[in-house]
């Protein structure tokens, strides 16, 4: 349990600190305004090529807001929101694993840890949403928590190739 609570605090801190972008002062440039959007997100990895990050990047724009929903839902135990957004991310279409002979499938670049978490993902956002629907405080916290490591160890798993 002090686990999860450590987990949780570590993950809203983290979502609090990248949730409002420093805003550029007084007569910055237009492109130090985009440098600061784009430092919201994950970073390019180096292995994967523009139409990879592309798709991904389509699929990430919704999945972002879901989780800054599910953040603020579940740290201020508004249970209707936290269970929408909870549900919203169990409910996201899946990259489906590349098939042989598909080499020009963005996704053949993707680990298959990626795709092992993203079904971790959907399992853990559902005990969310139900933690939510009971109004299970602690239950939700300690979800929140197991759904924040699969989080994290995806993103890893993105970046690094692991």
């Amino acid at each position: 349990m002090k686990r999860a609570r450590s987990i949780l605090f570590l993950v809203l801190v983290g979502f609090l600190a990248a949730a409002e972008p420093e805003k550029p002062k007084g007569g910055a440039s237009k492109a130090k305004a985009a440098e600061a959007k784009d430092n919201t997100g994950l970073p390019a990895p180096d292995y994967l090529p523009e139409t990879a990050r592309a798709l991904l990047r389509k699929k990430m724009v919704r999945h972002g807001q879901d989780a800054r929903d599910l953040m603020f839902g579940v740290a201020l135990l508004r249970y209707d929101v936290a269970r929408a957004a909870a549900q919203n991310i169990a409910a996201e279409p899946r990259l489906e694993r590349p098939t042989a002979g598909g080499e020009d499938d963005p996704t053949t670049f993707l680990p298959e840890r990626f795709f092992v978490l993203q079904d971790e993902a959907r399992m853990r956002a559902r005990a969310v949403a139900s933690a939510a629907e009971r109004k299970d405080d602690k239950v939700l916290a300690e979800n929140y928590g197991l759904l924040m490591q699969t989080c994290v160890s995806c993103h890893s798993a993105y970046l690094k190739r692991e």
